[in-house]
Formats: C-alpha cells, structure tokens, sequence
C-alpha cells in the first residue's frame, strides 16, 4: 500500500509542476505576442 501512496504523490507533484511550466511559457508566449503586435504595428 505505501508503493501505491507514493506513486500517486509522485502524479501529483508531477500535475504541479507541469502547470507550473504551462502557466510560464503562456506568460513568454503572450510577452512575444505583445511585442511581435508592437512590431508588425511598426511596418504599418
């Protein structure tokens, strides 16, 4: 029983850190965008 304790504690401390990851590179990803808008904007 303890085996399968750990492995779902493993799962879950995996859960965070993956929405950890998605939440940063969404922030980069909508940094680029603003600057890329910014950009483009210059051209026109």
């Amino acid at each position: 029983m303890d085996d399968n304790l750990k492995t779902v504690y493993r799962y879950d401390a995996g859960g965070k850190g993956f929405r950890k990851a998605a939440i940063v590179l969404i922030g980069l990803a909508s940094v680029l965008a603003l600057f890329g808008f910014f950009w483009v904007k210059s051209w026109i």
